[in-house]
């Protein structure tokens, strides 16, 4: 929250990526916006049951997110929208800064997220991958290591190659399995310019 509500710029990148990626918006919560909530019953329940701590969020300024896939949208803080995306607003902070030679490590991105926001997901990163590509060229942009039990990330992966957005080179696919003396073992899958394993 609170680099959120210091970095007006972050706030608006945020908000064009979550729009994109989830119809969710990011609302700062300022004292104009309590007068607002005073005069609604329901959102005045909810803030009075979220009682914002810790996080540098204070009663006069905290982040909620509205939800834009309704014809009626609706306001709610990230304890009301489970894992999935309160954990992606820090994860799309970093994303979306601008740093060189950053290698993000993520473990289970694809933890409650329902298919069809895994693939946007995964489309994103290698839309920022290749963004920073062209900007600091290719021994300085923005890696990835995923870690994931998701087999639609997978094939996402395979289908980005296949339609020409990755090339085999960009993506290294490793499976881990045990071997009979209990030590993990690496297998690289590698990938063919029609995205298929080779």
């Amino acid at each position: 929250d609170r680099i959120i509500l210091k970095d007006p710029k972050l706030l608006k990148k945020l908000n064009l990526s979550l729009k994109k990626l989830l119809d969710l918006e990011i609302v700062l919560v300022t004292p104009v916006f309590l007068r607002k909530i005073l005069k609604d019953p329901a959102l005045y329940k909810r803030y009075l049951a979220y009682r914002p701590t810790g996080m540098g969020a204070s009663k006069k300024r905290f982040i909620m997110l509205k939800d834009l896939k309704f014809k009626k949208t609706f306001t709610i803080h990230g304890d009301e929208v489970g894992k999935g995306p309160s954990n992606i607003l820090p994860f799309l902070g970093q994303l979306l800064s601008d740093k060189p030679e950053m290698t993000y490590l993520i473990q289970e991105l694809e933890n409650n997220w329902h298919p069809k926001y895994q693939s946007k997901v995964m489309r994103f990163l290698v839309e920022k991958m290749k963004e920073s590509q062209k900007l600091w060229g290719p021994y300085l942009c923005k890696n990835f290591i995923l870690e994931t039990h998701s087999e639609l990330f997978v094939l996402q992966l395979k289908k980005l190659v296949q339609k020409g957005l990755l090339s085999p080179d960009d993506v290294s696919i490793n499976f881990i399995s045990r071997n009979s003396n209990g030590n993990s073992e690496i297998h690289n899958l590698p990938l063919n310019s029609q995205g298929g394993f080779e």
